[in-house]
This record gives C-alpha cells, structure tokens and sequence, in this order.
C-alpha cells in the first residue's frame, strides 16, 4: 500500500509538463532515427511504428483533466452494472488507470483506450464472470478495436510491473465490519445495534465509490480511505459510541490508525463529497 500501489497526483500542471517533454523528446528521437541511413530502429518500436508514416511530435500538452477522469470512472460502473459484475471492479480498474496515466502521456483517444483495457484486465482477473474483449470494444465510439485492447492491455502489465492486485478501500471495509458486529453481540440492544451496523456498512460502500470518482483521494491510501468512510457512517447511524472503541482496537490490530492525519483529511473530504453528491454538484468536488 505505501509503495507498490501507491499513487501520485498525476494531474498536477507540472507532472503533465513533465510527461508531455518526455513525449516530445521520444518523438524527436524517433524521428531522428528514421531519417539516419546507418540506424535501425529496436524491434518494439519497428513492430509499433510505420517506418513510413509521419511521427506526431504533440504541439501542447493534452487537456486531460479532472472531468475527463470522472466521466470515464461513471461509465466503468455502468458497463459493470451492465454485466451484473462486483462494482468493487471499477477500483481496481481505476488504479491500473491511475498508475499508467502517472508515467504516459495521453491525448483524449488514448486515454479512452487506456480506460477500456483497464476496466477488461480488471474484469478478466478478478471477476469469475467474463466479459469478451469484443463486448468492450462495443461500449466504445467504434475506432478501438479488440487488437488494440490487448496491445494496450500488455502495456498497462509491464508498467504496473505485473502489481495487478491493489489494496482497495472497499476491501478493507468488507474485512472490518464483520469484526465490529461480532463485537457487539454482548450489547444489550444487540440485535437493534446489528442492523444499524449492517445499515452502515451499505453506506459506507456508497462512500467509498464517491471517492473512488473523486480525484483528490487518488494519493490517499485505500485504508486511510475506508477508515475515514466507516467512522462517518458509524456517526451516521448513531451508534460511534458503543462501536467506535472496539473499530479503534481493530485499526490498531492492523497496525494501522484512525486518528492519523490522513484519515482526518480523507474524513473531511468525504463529507464534502457527500454533501455534493446529495446537491448533484459532483462537478465541484475537485474544485
């Protein structure tokens, strides 16, 4: 979680600048190769490129943003709910879309490439439901064909370094509050307390895929994220007081913490989201 699958504010105007420079750079490179009669180009670039065909050197950085990454995160849950599959799939599909986005730089049709090939290796991994390479490039505009996916696909691979299973906020979530009921069947409102627990973990879920479509969580760590979510809906529900001490023991447990900075600053950034998503503001969460 604090290396491997840790994440980076990729979007911030300086790392775009960076990665556009790099684009540029490679491009020339290319170029420079191609028109040097001693110099092969490597047998990657050879199978990529047409040796004939112009090479694009980009003339600004691409307007990818914050909307654009939010409108692709809204329609990876309509294609799971499309396909009836676990929507805990769209947060894994989401970090291989962050991480690959972190080191390329992207115009607006290969970032729709790399969002398709994303949601597919996710569903083709971790859900026992497939879904065919075909039936996703369908959801696109019709220019990504299948062969494009798989390309895209091994690419995404190599540069996550083969990092294919990230910890997910909903993941911990699901781990956690099976422990909270069990500790408070000694309650005397027991079977009240249950329920409102059970009650909680529902929308503690609908927490977690707001932040999952809000870019400010993108550097937070899953567990900073789920901790924040079940202290709000455990406040929500009322009932922190005869839960809170045992959720805390289990944080601990995990040697984790619920009190930490980030927490405290993934807790206020949910209530925000939140308050927005009731309004049907989301377009102001980044702002």
């Amino acid at each position: 979680e604090d290396i491997a699958y840790r994440r980076q504010d990729y979007l911030a105007h300086e790392w775009q600048m960076s990665l556009w420079k790099d684009e540029v750079k490679e491009s020339m490179q290319i170029q420079a190769l191609r028109q040097s009669p001693s110099s092969v180009l490597s047998p990657t670039l050879a199978h990529m490129e047409n040796a004939d065909a112009p090479v694009p050197i980009p003339d600004a950085p691409s307007e990818i943003c914050v909307r654009w990454r939010e409108k692709i995160i809204e329609w990876k849950y309509q294609v799971v709910d499309r396909f009836d599959l676990d929507r805990e799939i769209v947060s894994i599909s989401t970090f291989y879309l962050d991480r690959y986005l972190a080191t390329h730089y992207v115009d607006e049709e290969l970032f729709q490439l790399v969002s398709m090939s994303s949601i597919y290796l996710a569903i083709k991994i971790n859900s026992p439901k497939k879904v065919t390479i075909q039936s996703i490039a369908s959801t696109g505009n019709g220019l990504i064909t299948a062969q494009h996916i798989e390309a895209m696909e091994l690419s995404i691979m190599k540069c996550l370094n083969w990092h294919l299973f990230p910890p997910t906020s909903v993941s911990f979530i699901e781990n956690f509050f099976p422990l909270i009921l069990m500790s408070s069947r000694n309650c005397k409102f027991s079977l009240y307390l249950q329920r409102k627990i059970e009650e909680a973990l529902e929308f503690s879920r609908f927490l977690i895929e707001l932040s999952v479509c809000a870019y400010p969580f993108v550097s937070a760590k899953p567990s900073s994220v789920a901790i924040a979510a079940i202290l709000y809906s455990l406040e929500s529900y009322g009932i922190v007081k005869e839960t809170r001490g045992a959720f805390e023991s289990l944080v601990k447990e995990a040697k984790l913490d619920a009190n930490g900075p980030e927490v405290h600053a993934c807790s206020r950034l949910l209530r925000r989201v939140h308050r927005l998503a009731i309004t049907n503001d989301a377009s102001s969460i980044s702002g």
